[in-house]
């Protein structure tokens, strides 16, 4: 398909066009849509997403979406600059991260991350989906692939676009639970418990409660560099998570160490209202042993494959 031109609007009212040639290559292929590099006043991520723009329900949702990505402005969040609002081309212009996913981070450099800087890490995701959830705005999304990680500062990118999926999806659903890797890993049980091949992504039952446990599963990857029971096929993830057996067979295989247990097992917990909002989890952040101090278990040291 050939790379539209876009009319980008930076207010409701106001617009401006970015030519089809200032689009670059695409960067990474969502459950929405593609993600465009491009060039406009600087370097942009341009998220093309593949709906129908004359349908007036998915307009609504995709002009809902965009309200919600005006209103932010925090250093922990990725920068919205505009939106292309005008049928059949629909897309959200944002900053452009120049830094890596934390899910490369985590496999690729873990073995650089100490607990003063894991610690740090987690802090900065907490304060920024702290801040989308005091703006009543609910990720959806939350999973190291969707935190970028430059120069020492935590950017959260893609927040409630994952709402858009089942529009997406819509015509092309068949009697097959597609499920990528790692994806049930930041599922809340309770969004595990309704997945079917006949409920669409958006009909799931996402809360910010879910989002603290995806960001439960995100700290487990700074501890341990990986996903809880990678090497579990996707239909044993799902009856683990689901009846929540597998939570406490992971942490007592990670042996952690007392603080770090005590996080995950709360972010963790099977009932929804039980887990905490990321208000007291920067408190129990902040509580956390520091590297010139001593600690309750060495497993809070980074432990490379070697």
């Amino acid at each position: 398909m050939d790379t539209p031109n876009l009319r980008i609007q930076r207010t409701m009212a106001t617009s401006v066009s970015i030519p089809a040639d200032t689009l670059d290559s695409v960067v990474v292929q969502g459950h929405w849509g593609k993600v465009h590099r491009g060039r406009w006043h600087g370097e942009v991520a341009i998220r093309l997403l593949e709906i129908d723009g004359n349908n007036q329900d998915h307009l609504k949702l995709f002009k809902k979406e965009v309200m919600n990505y005006r209103q932010t402005r925090h250093e922990n969040v990725i920068l919205f600059m505009g939106a292309c609002m005008a049928p059949p081309h629909l897309a959200i212009i944002t900053s452009f991260c120049q830094g890596v996913t934390l899910y490369s981070v985590v496999r690729e450099r873990g073995h650089m991350l100490d607990i003063n800087k894991i610690r740090q890490i987690a802090q900065d995701i907490v304060t920024g989906m702290g801040y989308l959830h005091a703006k009543n705005i609910i990720h959806k999304d939350l999973k190291s692939k969707n935190v970028f990680y430059d120069t020492n500062r935590v950017v959260i990118t893609d927040f409630g676009l994952f709402g858009m999926a089942g529009v997406v999806q819509e015509g092309r659903r068949n009697n097959v639970l597609r499920i990528p890797r790692g994806w049930i890993d930041y599922l809340a049980p309770e969004i595990v418990r309704k997945m079917s091949p006949e409920v669409a992504e958006d009909q799931l039952p996402f809360s910010k409660a879910a989002d603290v446990y995806a960001f439960g599963t995100i700290f487990y990857e700074l501890q341990l560099g990986d996903w809880p029971m990678t090497n579990l096929p996707a239909e044993t993830k799902i009856w683990l998570v689901g009846s929540n057996v597998g939570v406490k067979k992971v942490l007592a295989d990670a042996n952690l160490g007392k603080e770090v247990t005590e996080i995950l097992s709360a972010c963790w917990s099977s009932e929804d209202e039980n887990r905490p909002t990321f208000t007291p989890l920067a408190d129990m952040l902040e509580k956390l042993p520091k590297l010139n101090r001593r600690l309750s278990h060495p497993g809070h040291f980074w432990k490379t494959p070697e």
